[in-house]
C-alpha cells in the first residue's frame, strides 16, 4: 500500500494479520520473559509505532503490546518492564500520547512500568533512547514495523548483541529489486549493513532477486547474532506482497512465533506464501493446512539421505514456514502415496524416512 498520509488510515489485510500474529506472539513472550529475567526486566520497541489505531477503530502496535504487558501474569513478577515507542510524525505522536492516556491513565499503570512515547525518526533517535532508559542490560523485543526499507542494520546488530533479545521486521524487497539511483543504493546499504546486496539485487529472474534477497538478508541476521530466522511472504489479492522476517536466539522463539502464525484468522484476499518455494505457491493459514509445498521440501531434503521424524520435524521448525507438527502429517501422506519409507517406532527420534528405491525404469 501506498504511505498513508493522514493522521490515521484504514488498515489493510496485511497489517491485519501482522498484529493478530504480534498479539498472540506477546501473549506468551511478555510472561515467559518477565518470569526468566526479573532483575534485569525486558524491553519491548516499537520502532515506527504510529498513531495507535486506525480509522475502524482498531487499535496499533503499541497499544496492543501495552494491553499485554499490563497483565497480571506479567506484572506479578516485579521486574522493571520498560516500553519505548517512537513515531516520527508529529501528528500521529500526538495521537497516539493521547490515545495511551486515555487507555492507560497513569495512575492505573503498573509500577514497574517505564513508558516512554518519544516524537523522532528512530534511524537517528532510536539508539540513544534505549540507551537512556538502560535498555542493554536484559532481553527485548523490538518492532520494526516500517515501509519496508526503513530499518537500518546498525540497531538490528546492536539489539543481537543482548542476550534473548528479538526483532520482527517489514522488508519489501520490489524497492531493492528495481534500485536506479544512488539514494535506493544508500538505502540499501543500510538495510544490509554492506554493499552485497547490490549484485544480488541486480542478478537473475525477479523471483530469483527476491528469493536470493530474503536469504541475504537472513544471514545477515544470523551475522548479527540471531541464529534463527523464520520468513514468510504475506501476498494480497492483487499480488502485492512483503515479507516479515523474525530474528531469535532460540527455537522456542520460533516454535513460538510458527504458533502465532498459524493461529491468525483468514483474512479475505491474504495469502502466505513460503519465500523458498521456487513454485511461489500461496496458502490459506489454516488449521489443516495444505502441505503440497512441504511435501516437495520434504523429498528434496531426502535426497541428501535418509533422515529420522525428528529431524524432519527440525527442519519444518527452523527451515520453513510449517510447523514441526506440520510434517510429521506430511510424511503420512507422502508414505500413503509411496513417496517415502517410515519405519515403526514409537518415538519420532527413532522413525527413520527414506525415498523408495528407483526401479530399473527410473534409472
Amino acid at each position: 500500500m501506498a504511505t498513508p498520509k493522514d493522521v490515521v488510515w484504514e488498515r489493510d489485510p496485511h497489517t491485519a494479520i501482522k498484529h493478530q500474529m504480534l498479539q498472540t506472539y506477546l501473549q506468551a513472550w511478555f510472561p515467559i520473559i518477565a518470569k526468566g529475567w526479573i532483575s534485569t526486566g525486558l524491553t519491548f520497541v516499537d520502532a515506527f509505532a504510529g498513531p495507535g489505531d486506525y480509522s475502524d477503530g482498531a487499535v496499533g502496535s503499541p497499544i496492543i503490546a501495552l494491553q499485554q504487558a499490563s497483565r497480571t501474569e506479567v506484572t506479578q513478577h516485579g521486574g522493571p518492564l520498560r516500553l519505548l515507542l517512537i513515531e516520527q510524525d508529529k501528528r500521529r505522536f500526538e495521537h497516539l500520547q493521547a490515545l495511551i492516556t486515555k487507555k492507560f491513565p497513569a495512575e492505573s499503570r503498573p509500577p514497574q512500568w517505564d513508558l516512554r512515547v518519544q516524537h523522532g525518526d528512530c534511524r537517528e533517535a532510536l539508539l540513544d533512547a534505549m540507551t537512556a532508559m538502560n535498555t542493554w542490560t536484559g532481553p527485548m523485543f523490538v518492532n520494526c514495523d516500517g515501509w519496508g526499507v526503513d530499518t537500518p542494520y546498525e540497531i538490528v546488530e546492536r539489539v543481537g548483541a543482548v542476550k534473548s533479545s528479538e526483532v520482527l521486521i517489514t522488508l519489501q524487497t520490489q524497492f531493492l529489486v528495481r534500485f536506479t539511483q544512488l539514494e535506493d543504493l544508500d538505502t540499501g546499504d543500510r538495510v544490509f549493513g554492506d554493499t552485497a546486496w547490490r549484485s544480488i539485487a541486480g542478478t537473475g529472474t525477479p523471483n530469483e532477486k527476491k528469493r536470493n534477497l530474503v536469504d541475504y538478508y537472513r544471514q545477515r541476521l544470523n551475522d548479527a547474532n540471531f541464529s534463527h530466522t523464520l520468513t514468510f511472504e504475506l501476498v494480497d489479492e492483487g499480488g502485492h506482497a512483503l515479507f516479515l522476517i523474525f530474528g531469535t536466539q532460540s527455537e522456542l522463539g520460533v516454535s513460538k512465533m510458527k504458533d502465532a502464525m498459524w493461529r491468525v484468522d483468514r483474512i479475505q484476499g491474504s495469502h502466505f506464501r513460503d519465500p523458498r518455494d521456487v513454485n511461489q505457491m500461496t496458502f490459506d493459514v489454516e488449521e489443516h493446512p495444505n502441505l503440497t509445498v512441504l511435501k516437495s521440501q520434504i523429498l528434496a531434503r531426502l535426497e541428501g539421505g535418509n533422515r529420522t521424524l525428528e529431524d524432519l520435524k527440525n527442519f519444518a521448525l527452523v527451515e520453513t514456514v510449517f510447523k514441526g507438527t506440520h510434517a510429521v502429517d506430511a510424511v503420512t501422506q507422502l508414505a500413503a502415496d509411496g513417496k517415502v519409507l517410515r519405519s515403526t517406532a514409537k518415538k519420532h527420534a527413532d522413525v527413520e524416512v527414506s525415498l523408495p528405491p528407483k526401479s530399473l525404469f527410473d534409472q
